[in-house]
């Protein structure tokens, strides 16, 4: 059995999510499985709600062999033999992460990513997705209350605060349902993508108690007066190059080769944009330059991007942003962005770790899957070719390095290692 420990967060002051909560490490020591914890002082659960669950604390994971995180593990921390699983942010050749895949090889250690654990039908089944559908959508409806507030338009979205600055989705539950949307400023909100992320922006939009009007009406510019939102899946924002029907599989697998954008049929009827798909340069993109340049008049006021897919499907994410610094307003005549809210162009929401702002709701989620699949990772046989494995399917599926070597389905990253 491999020596386990639960790695303390180095992203940023904001990363407070533990990939396993003290009442999961409780479980497992009590099956038998020993898992340590390396201190942390920014931690959603203190040190000590792991010790009095029976938990060991350490200053380092460097005598473990199994490191248990969430962002990337620091690269130098990397050690020989070691197996970590986290979301390593490396499956799209990331440049910034190539040296620690690289770091990864040298070392002939291992890497599990939770992006990759995926079941028979392809779906993740370890996620934050909804959890950043909800801060994001929070945050973007924030943003827009005090854009408005700019302009002395009133709208109950004043009374909205930053996620992370409610304690937690029950306590935002309960804020939400005093406020009525119909006051004011009519707020039209778009929501793009119906995944985990979009049904997570769809949750905060009915707690808003905003009535969601049939897409198919907004697009042949049924309009209806006051508050309202909508939800545009992939076929109802792109067409095939050739006048054909739109069908799902095929726009996966050729992506921007056989279709294009249809989103300017959409612009002036919303007003509020949240953006939650996958998005690859695969696939055609909606908003560029081009397009946002001849529609100027009809962008929306504010772009939640939980994607933040940078210069991606959005050209007018220029940078992520922060927590701390969460918006931007993006110039479309010069193509440039400056912090803060403001009417000269669209403003942007763009921040890339967003379930930090739900850590403790966001980790008791992880957590509650995650658990189940510890007991799997400790039992790991290092001494077994990676064809031999006897390890539980999902995992199987989802390492990327074994023992300092890509495994076959991540062979193609090695393109992106010679790049660098």
């Amino acid at each position: 059995m491999l020596s386990a420990v639960l790695r303390k967060e180095h992203k940023n002051q904001w990363e407070r999510r533990s990939a396993l909560t003290p009442s999961a490490v409780k479980t497992l020591l009590d099956k038998g499985y020993k898992v340590d914890v390396e201190q942390s002082d920014i931690r959603v659960f203190n040190d000590q709600s792991f010790v009095q669950e029976g938990a060991n604390l350490v200053n380092t994971p460097s005598e473990h062999q199994l490191v248990i995180g969430i962002k990337e593990p620091p690269v130098e921390s990397i050690l020989p033999q070691q197996v970590h699983i986290a979301f390593s942010h490396t499956i799209k050749g990331q440049p910034y992460n190539m040296p620690l895949l690289q770091r990864f090889i040298d070392q002939k250690a291992t890497l599990f990513d939770y992006e990759t654990i995926v079941n028979e039908r392809g779906a993740r089944t370890i996620a934050f997705g909804r959890f950043a559908g909800i801060a994001g959508a929070i945050d973007t409806f924030w943003i827009a209350g005090e854009k408005l507030a700019l302009i002395n338009k009133s709208s109950d979205l004043q009374q909205l605060r930053q996620t992370k600055d409610y304690a937690s989705i029950q306590a935002i539950k309960a804020e939400f349902e005093q406020l009525d949307l119909q006051k004011g400023e009519p707020i039209r909100a778009l929501v793009v993508g119906t995944g985990n992320v979009g049904r997570g922006a769809e949750e905060v939009c009915r707690w808003l108690k905003l009535p969601k009007i049939d897409i198919e009406s907004i697009l042949l510019g049924h309009i209806p007066e006051g508050s309202w939102y909508a939800v545009a899946s992939s076929r109802h924002i792109n067409a095939r190059v050739d006048g054909g029907d739109f069908e799902y599989d095929n726009f996966v697998a050729n992506g921007a080769s056989e279709y294009v954008s249809t989103f300017d049929q959409l612009l002036g009827k919303f007003n509020v944009l949240i953006q939650t798909p996958y998005w690859t340069e695969k696939y055609p993109k909606h908003l560029n330059k081009p397009r946002m340049v001849e529609h100027q008049q009809k962008l929306p006021w504010v772009i939640g991007d939980i994607s933040c897919d940078i210069d991606g499907s959005l050209e007018c994410t220029k940078k992520a942003s922060t927590i701390d610094a969460p918006a931007f307003t993006y110039n479309v005549s010069e193509d440039t962005a400056k912090d803060g809210i403001s009417w000269e162009g669209p403003t942007v929401m763009s921040i890339d770790n967003l379930p930090c702002e739900l850590s403790k709701d966001a980790s008791e989620h992880f957590s509650a899957i995650l658990k189940n699949y510890v007991p799997h990772l400790m039992d790991l046989d290092l001494t077994m070719a990676f064809d031999d494995l006897e390890l539980h399917p999902e995992l199987y599926r989802s390492l990327i390095v074994y023992q300092g070597k890509l495994t076959p389905n991540y062979k193609y990253l090695k393109q992106y290692l010679n790049a660098q």
